[in-house]
């Protein structure tokens, strides 16, 4: 699917584009030619920067994209292997996917649900954390969830994608700070113990 270009960008570039055409017959149909290079300049120079901007960014959408279809076989068996209780096997198969995609808030996420399922509590959040703060910087969060949201519980919109990562996090806090308490006592009983 061909990223879509946001309409706001889209009705400024035409009317950019329109500006600087007239702009630039104006100048020039009043006997003011240098004037109306000159005008007519800026405008075009205005249009290539806003294009320098942007157009990357829908690049590497639309590679991200396309690499997220190809492989979007492999992704959509993950939830069953974790149900079924592969979850090892998913998570592998799910890091081997992804390794080629850009980072991106909802790659976070996902990858923060897989670890959770796979018992990885201290991985799980911080990918989940890592998701959070990626989330209002992220140009490509409201396409991935318009794509892939709402199926299995999963969010559609980025108010409910930050609220469902908070919950996580929330939840996972926790488990991760009396998973470290066990760790540091254990640490210690062993130090009693070799003494």
């Amino acid at each position: 699917m061909m990223p879509r270009i946001p309409r706001w960008l889209l009705i400024t570039l035409i009317v950019t584009v329109i500006a600087a055409i007239v702009t630039g017959l104006v100048f020039l149909i009043i006997k003011a030619p240098t004037i109306g290079w000159i005008v007519t300049g800026i405008l075009l120079a205005a249009i290539v920067i806003v294009a320098i901007m942007t157009v990357p960014q829908f690049i590497k959408l639309y590679k991200f994209n396309k690499y997220f279809k190809e492989n979007e076989a492999q992704l959509s068996s993950l939830p069953a292997l974790m149900q079924s209780g592969r979850t090892q096997e998913a998570l592998s198969r799910f890091d081997g996917v992804m390794k080629h995609a850009p980072e991106n808030a909802y790659i976070f996420y996902m990858k923060a649900h897989f670890l959770q399922a796979a018992g990885k509590q201290s991985e799980a959040l911080a990918s989940a954390q890592k998701a959070l703060t990626m989330a209002d910087k992220d140009p490509y969060l409201q396409t991935m969830l318009q794509q892939s949201g709402g199926q299995m519980g999963q969010p559609s919109t980025v108010t409910e994608f930050k609220s469902q990562l908070h919950d996580m996090i929330v939840s996972l806090e926790p488990r991760v700070a009396q998973m470290r308490q066990r760790r540091e006592k254990a640490v210690k009983e062993r130090k009693k113990k070799s003494r």
